[in-house]
């Protein structure tokens, strides 16, 4: 569907949902910020309270799953928006507004202290979820080595061949992918949120206390145990000192123990994994970024890459079997990699 159709479209199921609602817009809708995705929400004041439209393209975006998880997640006390409205054919929803307080916002504007503080609601509320994906275990998709590979190939393919017209060896590439997806897999196995890192998640009120708003599970996986953690504690666009993010680690380890998390007898392990899930995880970033760029000429994508790699280069030449692609970032990107972003910030 063409953008001008697509937006006729929205208007004219807005208009009609309300309707249906009993409501009526008062003010002009207020575009929100989105993520990667090609997802696009609006603000929507009505007289009885703000909504928040979601406009989700049916062939990119899993709107089934997302209708099925929101329930889910607010019957185990997770604060998912309540979905008014919604036609998933379409990719038209409704949702309650759970305000755009970001937790990176929050996290940049406050002193270690009071990081702790929030990292450690973050962590609460990830083991709260991992119980609930334990005790009442959802239908959703593993994370599975099709995926895994899938997801390193974004690397490959739109940063380093798409972004600097320059690949690893081949042998590098082929050890560094083996060795990043048998850790993956040999992990325990959790629910896996995919997106769990400041940007998408929101600091609200409830009932006298913060909590964390969530917003775009869409993609929950069973997968690595240490998944979500990494990517909250090693996130895209936020960098603190090693000290802290090994001490926030011990804090959900011994957290999660409590609650009854398996699969978290061996640190050691879960270290490595911890580790290894990460890498993964900044490669297949840094594809992403580097696509979303290439393809939509988003090139404020580019502000993450050196944070990322920079993630990378802590963790690569620690373990044997990543090692040599830490070395070739280290030897043929990082000192190239100003230029290139510079060259295509100036053609975008």
């Amino acid at each position: 569907m063409e953008a001008a159709q697509r937006a006729a479209a929205r208007e004219a199921w807005l208009e009609s949902t309300l309707a249906a609602m009993e409501r009526r817009q008062i003010a002009k809708p207020m575009p929100l910020t989105a993520e990667a995705s090609t997802r696009r929400f609006t603000r929507i004041i009505t007289d009885a309270g703000p909504l928040v439209l979601m406009d989700a393209p049916p062939e990119t975006e899993n709107n089934a799953a997302f209708l099925a998880l929101a329930p889910w997640l607010r019957k185990h006390g997770l604060h998912a928006p309540e979905v008014h409205a919604a036609d998933p054919q379409q990719g038209f929803m409704l949702l309650e507004d759970l305000g755009d307080h970001l937790l990176g916002t929050a996290l940049a504007n406050t002193d270690a202290a009071g990081r702790r503080d929030l990292y450690r609601l973050a962590i609460t509320t990830l083991i709260r979820f991992q119980c609930a994906g334990r005790d009442d275990p959802p239908s959703v998709p593993a994370y599975d080595r099709a995926r895994l590979e899938r997801e390193l190939g974004l690397f490959r393919d739109w940063f380093a061949q798409g972004l600097l017209q320059h690949l690893p060896p081949d042998a590098t590439w082929a050890d560094t992918v083996a060795a990043l997806t048998a850790t993956a897999l040999a992990q325990p196995r959790a629910c896996v949120y995919l997106d769990y890192h400041s940007r998408n998640l929101l600091l609200l009120e409830h009932g006298g206390e913060q909590v964390l708003g969530l917003v775009d599970f869409q993609d929950v996986h069973a997968g690595p145990v240490c998944y979500d953690l990494v990517s909250l504690l090693r996130d895209c666009y936020l960098r603190w000192p090693e000290a802290e993010v090994r001490a926030l680690r011990g804090d959900y380890l011994e957290a999660a123990r409590a609650a009854g998390v398996p699969g978290l007898e061996d640190e050691s392990a879960f270290v490595r994994g911890f580790d290894l899930c990460g890498a993964q995880r900044h490669l297949k970033a840094l594809g992403i970024f580097a696509r979303v760029a290439l393809t939509r000429g988003q090139t404020h994508y580019f502000d993450a890459m050196p944070r990322v790699l920079a993630h990378l280069a802590e963790v690569l030449p620690r373990y044997p079997e990543t090692e040599a692609l830490g070395r070739w970032l280290a030897s043929e990107i990082e000192p190239v990699l100003p230029a290139v972003l510079a060259r295509h910030r100036a053609a975008s």
